[in-house]
């Protein structure tokens, strides 16, 4: 897959480091492609920006930064048939993860600029007005999120998400949580409740189940019964299950501490609120909150094979 014409978004603030933009410049230059590099500001975001870039003729709009700015330019470029690039430059990309981006922007660079990339479409979810490309979560999963202190982050990356989940979940109770699953109703007690267009955590090839996909036109909805070690130790079982092939289990069931089911539109209402978040941003909307998929509505560009 050859680009010709290339607009890159820059996030200057990303990541524990500042952006190589000197680097990002010299490997385009070598290329064969017309190119831009533009830096995001607060009154002209990435989805700004890439729609621009598409209607001045861009036929690939990278993200240079995290999740959050990839997530920002994807919202530009969602059904433009103008495919993503990532250069991972945050704490977790989970995103880059998830597809098989390799970490090191350079070397995500070259994949694009190379012969092993590929165009792939993923799914999109939709809650509150808004896009999302990983998950939403209530309860802890998004007070982690949230809550984990921007100083720690830079220093110790995804862990510092675990540690600050360790230390919110002993304090925890169980609460109910009223789900709608594709017009089904449910009641599932637990500590957090979340759905997921991508099942990554942030390292490559491991996820929170090993059926996830976000290409699948299915929601993952994941309830964690209690703040345990046991529940813990169910994660980690079923994350590792997600290294290695094997058959995946689909539909609704129970795995110790965990419930899990998958539905083409969830509606939440925790019993009684808890904060939500979506790909890891504080939501200000009420409950109950409805999550519905934009099946393949975005292209990205990802090593041939991998990922998904």
């Amino acid at each position: 897959m050859r680009f010709r014409n290339i607009h890159v978004m820059v996030n200057p603030v990303s990541g524990r480091s500042p952006v190589d933009i000197d680097m990002i410049r010299s490997k385009l230059e070598a290329s064969e492609s017309a190119f831009r590099i533009v830096l995001t500001e607060p009154d002209a975001g990435p989805g700004m920006l890439a729609r621009r870039a598409v209607e001045e003729g861009a036929d690939l709009v990278m993200a240079a930064g995290g999740d959050g700015t990839v997530l920002g330019t994807a919202e530009g470029l969602i059904g433009t048939g103008v495919p993503l690039g990532v250069i991972p430059e945050g704490t977790a990309n989970v995103f880059a993860a998830e597809l098989g981006i390799p970490y090191d922007s350079g070397a995500a660079l070259d994949l694009v600029l190379g012969d092993e990339c590929d165009v792939r479409p993923v799914d999109v979810g939709s809650v509150a007005g808004k896009h999302f490309l990983l998950r939403v979560g209530i309860g802890l999963e998004a007070s982690m999120t949230v809550e984990t202190d921007p100083g720690v982050k830079k220093r110790l990356g995804v862990l510092a998400y675990l540690w600050t989940a360790f230390d919110l979940g002993r304090r925890l109770n169980p609460i109910l949580y009223e789900l709608e699953l594709d017009g089904r109703k449910k009641w599932v007690k637990g500590v957090t409740c979340v759905i997921c267009n991508s099942g990554n955590v942030g390292v490559p090839g491991v996820k929170l189940m090993p059926e996830i996909d976000p290409s699948d036109g299915y929601l993952n909805v994941i309830v964690v019964e209690q703040a345990s070690f046991r529940a813990v130790g169910s994660l980690v079982y079923h994350a590792l299950l997600s290294v290695f092939p094997g058959k995946k289990e689909w539909g609704e069931r129970r795995h110790f501490t965990l419930y899990t089911c998958t539905a083409r539109e969830v509606s939440v209402k925790p019993h009684p609120p808890q904060i939500a978040a979506r790909d890891g941003e504080v939501m200000d909307a009420g409950f109950p909150l409805t999550v519905t998929l934009e099946p393949k509505a975005l292209l990205v560009a990802a090593p041939a094979g991998k990922g998904v």
